[in-house]
């Protein structure tokens, strides 16, 4: 780690979201660090080099440089809304451990990945600058001397290209577009609202479109759809349809939902037919990692369509599961969110468009499934979130487990047609296989051809995140 991380983390907050998130509110600097606190850092040997953790005070200044950055973000309209999703208390913990480890200190960071924070935030120029005049104030607050100091400042340079997203992949709103939300905006009575809406029309002008997006969604749910409807196409125009119908309330100790879901045989139990089939999934010639999906069809049609599903698809802990998910044409899918943090569930894959909306804490929305193909779920606030749902028109069908064999204990004797997909694979295979009386085996592999990392967003922008720029 170096000093450079450090900054990054400061400025995509650590990926500290695991908890019940408040909007940051501006309050009373932290305690600066006391001599004693400055003598319990240990010394360096004689003659050695202090570290940059033993210059700046040790662990005591570090926590307490900051807490008063996070005061000063916190008060800043330029970067404040960024934190509204986040659990201040669990970023502090997650800043000092990171700051402390990166400057040569005793700690562990436990926190994302860089290439994980920065994913789909849509950062910009205006905003690198508030983050570091914040930093410059708080460690001027606590003396930090002008060595220490111009460290820390001096590696925010080389940083920007890596974390500011490039002008050619932002899509600013028209004029036009933005003149009808600033009209809704004047009128707002509700002072968050009306901060937030303006925050959004901010984004939007720059076109931070995902960003924009949920700054509007958080004024709307504020004021009601109604009072802003006249603004909703300036932040939604070229998403995915939203699913407008009334949120209902599931426990929040419902049960965990599984890996995966989906397998025909659930339905045929206590059928026995004269034919089984074992086999394993290879991805480009080598064992499946993660999980994928064997399709089986007669070519004589002689199957009946499954029954559709009821089945629950969750954010629990910034994940989804199940996964990947299986279900016959029909079925309807719910989407509860029990983390204390907002989620945005939503797809543009050509099989189901949809937007349930933000929403946390046991909320849930549902959508029915009826288009036979590949839905792939996103969040469109956490980007490294995703998920299948397959919608099987295929009598049987199972979900595949990496390093697993998957298996049909009841087929019919004759000739099948196979689709074999993963999620490491852009489209199924197709081919052909003949089931005879008794125990078969086949093997299937499928391309590996499937885009790596973070999906689109809603606005079908990339959110990968920003190359480092080329060493000359």
């Amino acid at each position: 780690m170096n000093k450079l991380a450090v900054l990054t983390c400061i400025l995509v907050a650590c990926g500290g979201t695991s908890a019940q998130p408040s909007a940051p509110r501006p309050g009373a600097a932290s305690a600066p660090a006391t001599s004693a606190d400055s003598r319990a850092a240990a010394a360096p040997p004689p003659g050695a080099t202090a570290s940059l953790y033993d210059r700046l005070g040790g662990k005591p200044a570090i926590t307490a440089v900051t807490g008063e950055l996070l005061d000063r973000i916190a008060a800043d309209p330029r970067i404040k809304f960024r934190f509204l999703n986040t659990d201040l208390g669990n970023l502090k913990t997650l800043l000092v451990e990171f700051v402390c480890m990166a400057t040569g200190g005793p700690c562990r960071y436990t926190g994302q990945t860089m290439e994980t924070s920065h994913a789909g935030m849509e950062l910009v120029d205006d905003e690198f600058t508030a983050l570091v005049e914040d930093l410059a104030g708080a460690l001027d607050k606590f003396n930090v001397p002008a060595r220490e100091k111009a460290e820390l400042l001096g590696a925010l340079g080389p940083l920007q290209p890596q974390i500011v997203t490039p002008a050619d992949r932002l899509q600013p709103v028209a004029a036009a577009a933005i003149a009808k939300a600033t009209a809704v905006a004047v009128k707002l009575a509700d002072a968050d609202a009306r901060d937030l809406l303006q925050a959004a029309i901010v984004a939007a002008r720059r076109g931070q479109r995902n960003y924009a997006d949920q700054l509007f969604s958080r004024a709307e749910a504020i004021v009601g759809p109604d009072a802003v409807a006249a603004a909703a196409p300036t932040f939604r125009d070229g998403a995915p349809p939203r699913i407008a119908t009334p949120l209902r309330k599931m426990a929040k100790d419902t049960a965990p939902q599984p890996a995966f879901a989906g397998n025909s045989d659930d339905d045929d139990r206590g059928i026995q037919r004269p034919a089984s089939l074992t086999g394993t999934l290879t991805v480009a010639g080598q064992p499946l990692a993660g999980l994928g999906t064997i399709m089986l069809t007669p070519i004589d049609g002689s199957a009946k369509k499954r029954r559709p599903k009821q089945r629950v698809v969750e954010q629990r802990d910034k994940q989804f599961a199940p996964h990947v998910l299986a279900v016959p044409p029909g079925s309807t899918v719910a989407f509860p969110n029990f983390d204390g943090v907002f989620h945005n569930v939503f797809s543009i894959s050509p099989t189901k468009k949809f937007d349930v909306g933000l929403y946390k804490d046991g909320d849930t929305r549902e959508l029915k499934f009826e288009k036979p193909g590949i839905v792939r779920l996103g969040c469109n606030i956490h980007a490294n979130m995703s998920a299948y749902i397959l919608v099987v028109d295929a009598p049987h069908y199972v979900v595949v487990e990496g390093g697993k064999a998957f298996r049909f204990s009841s087929l019919a004797s004759g000739r099948y047609r196979v689709r074999a997909w993963s999620e490491h694979t852009a489209q199924p295979i197709e081919t052909e296989i003949l089931i005879k009386p008794g125990a078969n085996t086949a093997s299937f592999n499928v391309d590996g051809d499937a885009p790596a990392g973070p999906g689109e967003d809603k606005f079908g922008m990339t959110r990968q995140a920003p190359e480092p720029p080329r060493k000359r």
